[in-house]
């Protein structure tokens, strides 16, 4: 079992996932969270700021007669 993680140039990471996940530790695999209240509080404030982002390109896109399809923003 790999990574498979896609790599900068597109190929597939032949890397060993770690214990217990899916990824390796360049691709997430050691990732587990913001651990503090500051950290979890900064995590929370990006979050909304980037759906916020999100809210007013996909209402702009309706003012201006565009459907997404689906497409990411």
């Amino acid at each position: 079992m790999y990574c498979g993680a896609k790599t900068p140039d597109g190929t597939p990471c032949t890397a060993k996932p770690m214990v217990g996940k899916l990824r390796c530790y360049k691709h997430g695999g050691a990732s587990t969270g913001a651990k503090t209240a500051e950290g979890r509080k900064r995590q929370s404030e990006g979050a909304k700021a980037r759906w916020v982002e999100i809210k007013q390109a996909l209402a702009m896109a309706r003012s201006m007669g565009q459907d997404n399809n689906g497409a990411r923003i």
